[in-house]
């Protein structure tokens, strides 16, 4: 796991992200927090404002939001 968290540290947990269009038009805009890293060294496990549970999502999906 020790990989998966350094290739993310792009995205530490807590980070405020949005959805890229390129990862289709039932995510496009949406806005979420990043809880950690992925299974995959490329991978992102994101909550979704509104949502209540977790999704996975590639890195190139996500861009990070100004604070």
């Amino acid at each position: 796991m020790s990989g998966s968290a350094q290739s993310n540290l792009n995205f530490p947990p807590g980070s405020r992200i949005q959805v890229k269009p390129t990862a289709g038009p039932r995510l496009a805009g949406r806005t979420g927090t990043v809880i950690g890293a992925g299974q995959y060294s490329k991978s992102l496990r994101v909550v979704l404002d509104g949502s209540k549970g977790p999704i996975t999502l590639h890195m190139d999906y996500v861009a990070m939001i100004d604070s």
